[in-house]
């Protein structure tokens, strides 16, 4: 398949293709060789059947996201790549008021409004299929206007959502995470005050630098304080492959399944006897899915999660034990076919009896990471639906956006949109007030769906070794964010109208 990129009215000279991937059906990646040539994305599969074109897109006012076409059939002419996410979009869009039931919603209601126009502005554009660079122009203009209308729809959604649940009276909480190395007198007050449990990292990195040589003093001293303070805890993950988590000395068993198995069992037993007494949830395992790192077959992958989850339980009855899955869109599975697509891997999970108490989900944007770039809330809401009817909780362990931009963004200004960049940014770049908006319009969607029973940001304050370092809702000098206002006022909202 080829998607012809047209800039200013004329066919691109350079074009960045970035988190670019093929999706096909249940939007699973599909393997295919990508590439920008003469004005073109290329795109090479590896199998046959219609396929959808994933990737990071400047939409001005809104910008940069990854979006994606429609499902297409492989033909020798090019696609137009603005008019495909316009159609994708309007499609997705109407198939959400009709999940979502919101086909009755007034004429004069934003998303209305805007659909309307993203209608007319696409209908408008493929009078110009002759003109390419005027329909590009159109396309746009459809394209950020259903992209307006979609996220119009998610919140409205949200609020019809949010309403039930206050009359339900149905509860949730909201959590944070901490720093190990943070000062604990400064931030305990913020903690106690604010939320309703703290997430507390377990990193094996950290705690057992050097084999056998266990470091327990910063985890203690939290624990210690949670216990005082009768704060609730949930604490992991205890079993992640993440080169940030995995200790140097380990690397030696990488291939070595066997082994690595019982001295994650040994870990596990040590971290699980030391805490029961404080930690009250356990996310036992996070992200093997993706299986990178270290590498390990299908079978291997489900055992190494059933041991995890059933010596936890044995040695903690009372406590709950979760699961967790990382970078949800499932992009990985483009370029790994030895992963497990996220909403899968939940799946085989229940088919294999794994008995753990609540499925977790991690949610970082705003980084050049795998899984972590740019996306909208339409999308975001519609992720979270997938995860709806599995027959379990569902808890947002960790959710974040930076609230500074990496250098290469803060220098990009609305005259020069054309600028590709990893990280992507949502309608303007990272800054303290993006990630305050940005945060109340997900927490309304998020707590919105009933499956969900908890939401923890993933890091109270900015530090370096934070997936997102200026994530927190507290800067590194320990000064209050906006965000962390726009979160204390949605939490008195909520608790206020209810």
């Amino acid at each position: 398949m080829k998607f012809l990129v047209y800039e200013k009215g004329r066919k691109a000279t350079d074009f960045q293709v970035r988190n670019a991937h093929l999706v096909g059906a249940d939007d699973i990646g599909v393997r295919a060789d990508i590439r920008f040539e003469d004005g073109a994305i290329i795109c090479e599969k590896t199998s046959m059947g219609t396929t959808a074109l994933v990737l990071q897109f400047y939409v001005d006012g809104f910008g940069l996201l990854t979006l994606q076409t429609c499902l297409l059939p492989e033909r020798e002419e090019p696609y137009l790549l603005s008019l495909e996410l316009a159609r994708h979009r309007l499609m997705k869009l109407i198939a959400k008021q009709e999940d979502w039931a919101m086909w009755d919603l007034e004429d004069d209601s934003a998303a209305n409004r805007r659909l309307d126009v993203a209608k007319h502005e696409f209908m408008d554009a493929l009078n110009y299929l002759d003109d390419l660079g005027e329909c590009d122009r159109i396309a746009r203009d459809a394209l950020a206007a259903a992209l307006d209308a979609s996220e119009e729809l998610a919140l409205e959604h949200a609020d019809l959502l949010l309403e039930r649940r206050v009359v339900a009276r149905q509860p949730f909480m909201l959590g944070c995470g901490v720093d190990l190395k943070a000062p604990m007198e400064r931030i305990c007050g913020t903690l106690q005050k604010n939320f309703d449990y703290v997430h507390a990292p377990t990193p094996w990195r950290q705690l057992e630098p050097e084999e056998q040589e266990y470091d327990w003093e910063r985890l203690d001293a939290w624990c210690e304080w949670a216990y005082r303070s009768k704060m609730p805890i949930a604490a992991g993950p205890m079993v992640s492959f993440t080169s940030d988590n995995v200790p140097d000395w380990m690397y030696i068993w990488e291939h070595d399944y066997d082994t690595v198995r019982d001295i994650l069992y040994e870990h596990i037993e040590r971290l699980v006897t030391r805490y029961r007494s404080v930690v009250s949830v356990w996310n036992v395992v996070s992200g093997v899915h993706v299986n990178k790192n270290f590498c390990f077959n299908f079978e291997q992958l489900m055992d190494l999660t059933r041991m995890a989850v059933m010596l936890t339980r044995k040695l903690h009855p009372a406590g709950k034990t979760l699961i967790e899955i990382a970078q949800p869109f499932g992009e990985y599975y483009a370029n790994n076919q030895r992963s497990i697509p996220p909403v899968m891997y939940f799946e085989m999970l229940i088919q294999q009896g794994i008995p753990c108490d609540a499925f977790g989900i991690r949610l970082l944007m705003g980084s050049a990471s795998d899984g972590l770039t740019t996306r909208d809330l339409l999308q975001i809401s519609s992720l979270l639906d997938r995860f709806n009817g599995l027959g379990k909780p569902i808890h947002i362990t960790a959710v974040g956006v930076p609230s500074e931009p990496p250098e290469a963004i803060a220098n990009v200004s609305e005259q020069d949109p054309s600028q590709n960049l990893a990280a992507g940014f949502w309608r303007k770049p990272w800054s303290d007030t993006v990630q305050a908006k940005w945060l109340e319009a997900f927490y309304n969607i998020a707590v919105s769906k009933p499956f969900v029973e908890s939401v923890s940001w993933a890091d109270l304050t900015d530090h370096s070794d934070a997936t997102l370092p200026t994530g927190g809702l507290v800067s590194g000098d320990l000064k209050p964010k906006r965000s962390l206002r726009s979160l204390v006022s949605f939490k008195g909202s909520f608790n206020g109208s209810g």
